[in-house]
């Protein structure tokens, strides 16, 4: 597919998640709907829709988000053995290529993930630390892969001050732990899932949840779900119907942690898209916010008296006893 708007119509005949809208226009304005809904859907689902239409940094995020996806249509097209020569190095460094096949427990019939991706850090292209090699599709866009990873850090620091505020705690103590001139394992991933016309029982990604502290993704294909927030579908998997114009925000574990479990981080996964969506590649654009490298991954003051309610995992080292959000 040449083009986002070439994409077959979303099926309307599958269970869908409920998650809410919410407009960024209205948290840049501080609006209390917009924010309540938000810090809702945190404790809830752990994901929502963030409208970008009709703000400056919205609509830059789109039209970046557009131009990386002609550029992930590059960069996959290329032959295994080009792609390999830009491998991360597993348990090292998150940052490079991650071919397809990789097998987790978390998927109970373990079969084989059928997505690649390239993980592009921040750091490498804003200069924070030495970079390592990438594709010249990447190294040649370095200034649009600049300026998404700006905004979409700056947005992502927008939901979690105005989250910070609706809980009454200190409007910067989650952005605090985000801080993006410091060395982190902020990146951009730019996503590849082969079409599933022969095996409708394929796992794009297994179920898990994001490490970090929040995600944004831009996808214009089906494929993504969610575990159901229903009590009477309980374990039960829903779509997130790719919205234009919209965004898909998540809170990763590290805001699990930072928040005692009052704000949640939900399992998802990628299957195959539904109808004839599924006959198609499917392609994302991602930023991951993570807490920067000297960040102490523990809970917040202000939630301390709730009990043994988070959890941390990834990357992580020891400062002084505690562990801190480590290199990627």
């Amino acid at each position: 597919m040449s083009s986002s708007k070439d994409l077959p119509p979303f099926p309307s005949d599958v269970p869908t998640a409920p998650i809410a809208r919410i407009s960024l226009s209205d948290l840049l304005a501080s609006k209390p709907p917009a924010c309540a809904s938000a810090l809702e859907a945190c404790r809830t689902h752990g994901f929502f829709y963030l409208d970008l239409t009709a703000t400056t940094i919205g609509s830059s995020l789109l039209s970046a988000s557009e131009r990386l996806l002609q550029i992930s249509h590059q960069v996959f097209d290329h032959e295994l053995e080009y792609k390999t020569k830009h491998d991360l190095v597993k348990g090292v460094s998150l940052f490079g290529y991650k071919r397809a096949g990789t097998v987790k427990s978390t998927d109970p019939n373990l079969r084989p993930d059928t997505t690649e991706f390239f993980n592009v850090a921040k750091d490498h292209v804003h200069g924070v630390a030495a970079s390592r090699s990438y594709p010249s599709e990447i190294t040649e866009n370095k200034a649009l892969f600049q300026s998404f990873t700006k905004d979409a850090h700056e947005v992502g620091m927008l939901i979690l001050g105005e989250l910070a505020q609706q809980l009454g705690v200190e409007p910067k103590a989650f952005q605090d732990k985000n801080i993006f001139t410091k060395p982190s394992g902020d990146h951009c991933r730019l996503t590849h899932k082969y079409a599933h016309v022969s095996d409708r029982h394929a796992i794009g990604l297994p179920s898990h949840t994001d490490f970090g502290s929040i995600t944004i993704l831009f996808n214009w294909l089906g494929g993504l779900q969610i575990q159901s927030h229903d009590p009477a579908k309980a374990g039960e998997w829903e779509y997130v119907k790719p919205l234009p114009g919209c965004a898909v925000i998540n809170l990763g574990d590290a805001m699990v942690t930072f928040t005692n479990g009052v704000l949640k981080s939900a399992k998802h996964r990628v299957v195959p898209a539904p109808g004839a969506q599924g006959d198609v590649d499917r392609y994302s654009v991602v930023y991951f916010v993570r807490p920067h490298n000297e960040a102490l991954m523990e809970t917040c003051e202000e939630f301390r008296h709730l009990g043994e309610g988070g959890r941390s995992r990834g990357s992580l080292s020891r400062r002084g006893g505690v562990l801190t959000a480590g290199s990627g």
